[in-house]
């Protein structure tokens, strides 16, 4: 495994005004609830010390509700099939909103913005589940009871918390000889004046994978071989911290982008090296083919440094199986594959 040499921070904007009330994301946890011939009951998250809620509006496969905390007050919006029942995990669709109330009164005074969501859809035929995560502005807070983000300056919310968007998709069908994988991250920095625009679509960082393994043998025994396609993205850096720069005074502070989402190595393939700094935009494809008729395989790997224009690859038509890259770098792109 290579390690990483070096590492870095990014000095993100200032933030000169700041409301009073920012902080978390939900402030129960998703699928805290289920469904009963389309009647959505919320009570595995409502009945919980510190939270109430109120319903505001029901139907089958509807709910709007009210949710107090100790700290703010939200909008829950859930929604699913009309005739569903179940709990969220055995639902082919699931679709969960938190709104905070912008302009709170009373004891939580404060202005808060943002939106934290999840989607779910699945079919259990094939296998198939695919999730949309959305995280805006103070949403990303994972602390529900920081009323600023000075509150928690030395406990800061970690930075791979703080992504904007989350997709995932699988189909798992065994039966079928397809296995696939799609898993896309993206951090978006924040603006300056956080409550008038707290959020930004000026994406800092991105991570994607993709994996693909399809069966390819003999009608007999069509798993017997098999083809595999693996790709890793990794790009910038992930999302914001707040930080109190040694210059500022007692109530600024700025917010600083997280660690970098590829960080600093190199891979050789093909006797050529690709070196990359962190930060930079680094693929790397692997694709192998299992031969039907005997025990080698068709392996061939790339790696480009997408910041720097370098690019290198490696081709073997005869590998001897099992096979693996011909390098890899753990670091970044995690375990080793291998096929079979």
């Amino acid at each position: 495994m290579k390690q990483s040499r070096s590492s870095k921070y990014f000095l993100g904007l200032p933030l000169f005004c700041l409301a009073s009330g920012v902080f978390a994301g939900p402030p129960v946890n998703y699928n805290g609830w289920s469904v009963a011939d389309g009647v959505i009951d919320t009570a595995a998250s409502c009945n919980t010390s510190g939270i109430s809620c109120s319903t505001d509006v029901q139907d089958d496969g509807f709910l709007i509700e009210t949710i107090e905390t100790a700290d703010y007050t939200y909008m829950r919006f859930v929604v699913t099939d009309p005739t569903a029942t179940g709990a969220t995990s055995d639902l082919d669709f699931a679709a969960e909103t938190f709104i905070p109330f912008a302009f709170n009164s009373g004891a939580d005074t404060g202005i808060s913005q943002g939106i934290a969501s999840l989607q779910v859809m699945r079919e259990a035929a094939t296998g198939f589940e695919s999730s949309a995560e959305l995280q805006r502005a103070m949403m990303r807070f994972t602390d529900t009871a920081m009323r600023t983000p000075l509150d928690k300056i030395d406990e800061p919310t970690p930075p791979e918390d703080m992504y904007s968007i989350k997709l995932s998709q699988t189909i798992s069908d065994p039966t079928n000889g397809y296995i696939d994988s799609f898993d896309y991250t993206a951090y978006t920095a924040f603006a300056t004046f956080v409550n008038v625009n707290p959020d930004s679509d000026e994406v800092i960082g991105r991570v994607m994978d993709i994996t693909q393994r399809v069966d390819i043998g003999e009608a007999i025994d069509p798993a017997s071989k098999q083809q595999f396609f693996q790709q890793k993205r990794r790009v910038g850096v992930s999302g914001n911290i707040v930080t109190r720069p040694s210059f500022a005074q007692p109530n600024d502070f700025y917010f600083v982008e997280g660690t970098p989402l590829s960080t600093a190595s190199d891979m050789t393939l093909g006797g050529d090296t690709v070196s990359w700094a962190d930060g930079d935009e680094i693929i790397t494809n692997w694709v192998v083919q299992e031969a039907i008729l005997s025990d080698s395989a068709l392996s061939h790997q790339t790696i480009e440094n997408r910041t720097t224009s370098t690019f290198a690859s490696e081709t073997d038509i005869g590998a001897s199986t099992p096979v693996s890259p011909f390098d890899w770098d753990e670091s970044n792109f995690g375990p080793t594959p291998t096929l079979p």
